[in-house]
């Protein structure tokens, strides 16, 4: 016994070692981080953990927007960003109890070294940016990992459409600086910004002046829901009257990114309600138009309602299996077990809860929703681990058996759910039949059920023999006719044998 007490620990350490290495495989495959020392200069956020930077200097726009400067450690460093990404800022609320995090777009060149600026537009009701709004230079800044975007290709395709509203121009000036820093790349774009007053015009300077540097590549044209009199830009929204004097015709080689408020990204690419939008009417089709989730300003890192309802949906589950369990647990092994089960119920309810949530955002935001079923395992056994090891540890448990037990049991069961799912999938193609049809074509049944086809058949079949038969009886009819009129003839001419 005391051989089996020493044994498993050592066995539990191994199986730590192992799933933490497997973690780290994947991780290194999937935010790649280059290890080996080399003349290149350093990059802050090339991978997975947090970083902390120092605010350097505040520039006031407007009246609700700011732009901020974050400084490196390293003057030489780079972001190691790349085209379409943004940051998860981590701020702390005062009277917030939890941490508010939230995605930001840097608008600086991602490969500047030592330094990092955002453009951050302060909310009626945003904590987040409240808080950033509320910092002085020489405050430090958390963030986590980075998002990654659309993934640009050079020279894709001839034209682009880029339609922004209010802060959703950062992650758009994103793109179109990337773009034109590039001499290489030789897509040409059209942006249409629309916003509310002309103080909202964020950016217009640097807009201007590439439109001036780049004719032939990129041009510019605003629009103003409230303009000042007599005021030269144009008046009114985003709408399929001014694309079309914009546009200038879909083809093979165009796309089209929208990023701003909810409901004009609704408007103009559609939403499950009205699924047909502008730019459908206009000719676009679904992959020619998209959506630029590159995690812009108005983008919350918090799932939408769907994500998030989904999640307590299975943490309800998980919580009503945790009950069970902690009840009949508790009834054995402890002095209270109404207690126990209730405790049992709220962990597995996080940990469920938190599993589906953190396994739905990776999904989204790092796949697009896009993933693979063996990326999906993999997400699975990696938000099991955290989850799963997270709550072990709350619990008072070892923090290395759970996140290992936690990832083999997010991995195993995506993995059988994947099976299964693909067996359906070969399977929808063929018509479902009744359970006496399925009996009958089995070959252990001495019966056959026929179609409709293989009845008509065996009725044709049946016919055909009817009628043969009918003719062998009428051949044999007229044969005994003959027979009798020949008979007849003989007793006429014959009076002696008569």
């Amino acid at each position: 016994m005391a051989l089996v007490q020493r044994t498993i620990p050592r066995a539990i350490k191994v199986a730590g070692v192992a799933g933490l290495a497997g973690l780290g495989i994947y991780c290194t495959k999937q935010f790649p981080t280059v290890f080996a020392e080399s003349n290149e200069p350093k990059t802050v956020f090339s991978g997975l953990g947090f970083t902390t930077l120092r605010l350097q200097s505040i520039k006031t726009v407007n009246h609700n927007t700011k732009r901020l400067v974050f400084e490196y450690s390293d003057e030489t460093a780079r972001s190691g960003l790349t085209l379409t990404s943004a940051l998860l800022a981590i701020t702390q609320p005062e009277g917030r109890w939890l941490p508010v995090v939230r995605p930001y777009t840097p608008i600086s060149d991602l490969d500047e070294p030592g330094r990092l600026e955002l453009m951050v537009k302060k909310y009626p009701e945003g904590k987040a940016s409240g808080y950033l709004h509320s910092l002085k230079p020489g405050d430090s800044l958390k963030f986590a990992a980075s998002l990654k975007g659309y993934q640009w290709k050079l020279n894709e395709f001839s034209q682009v459409y880029l339609l922004a509203g209010g802060a959703g121009i950062t992650p758009i000036f994103q793109l179109i600086r990337g773009v034109l820093k590039n001499p290489q790349d030789q897509t040409k774009m059209t942006l249409i910004f629309g916003v509310n007053s002309e103080e909202d015009l964020l950016l217009k300077e640097e807009l201007d002046h590439y439109a001036t540097e780049f004719p032939d590549r990129f041009k510019v044209q605003y629009t103003v829901s409230h303009p000042k009199e007599n005021s030269s830009y144009g008046k009114g929204y985003i709408n399929e009257e001014l694309l079309r004097s914009a546009f200038q015709g879909p083809t093979k080689n165009t796309k089209v990114f929208v990023c701003g408020p909810p409901a004009m990204e609704d408007a103009l690419v559609g939403s499950n309600r009205s699924p047909e939008g502008i730019l459908s009417l206009l000719g676009f089709s679904k992959d020619q138009s998209i959506t630029a989730k590159m995690s812009g300003q108005t983008r919350s890192l918090y799932p939408e309602p769907n994500v998030l309802i989904s999640s307590l949906k299975v943490g309800a589950v998980s919580g009503s299996a945790g009950l069970v369990y902690g009840g009949i647990s508790g009834v054995i092994r402890s002095p209270h077990p109404v207690i126990h089960s209730i405790s049992c119920g709220i962990h597995w309810f996080v940990c469920g809860t938190s599993f589906w949530w953190l396994r739905s955002n990776i999904l989204k935001h790092h796949y697009k929703d896009q993933s693979t079923p063996k990326q999906r395992a993999y997400v699975s056994a990696l938000s099991g681990g955290v989850a799963g090891g997270a709550v072990t540890r709350l619990m008072g448990g070892r923090l290395v058996p759970g996140l290992v037990v936690f990832s083999l049991v997010g991995y195993v069961g995506q993995s059988s759910y994947n099976a299964i799912d693909a067996w359906q999938m070969e399977n929808a193609n063929t018509p479902s039949k009744p359970f006496l049809q399925r009996m009958a074509d089995s070959k252990w049944i001495p019966l056959k059920s026929l179609s409709d086809d293989d009845y008509r058949g065996i009725l044709s079949e049946k016919l055909l023999s009817i009628e043969a038969e009918i003719a062998l009886l009428d051949e044999k009819i007229e044969e005994l006719e003959k027979f009798k009129s020949t008979e007849l003839e003989s007793a006429v001419s014959d009076p002696a044998a008569k």
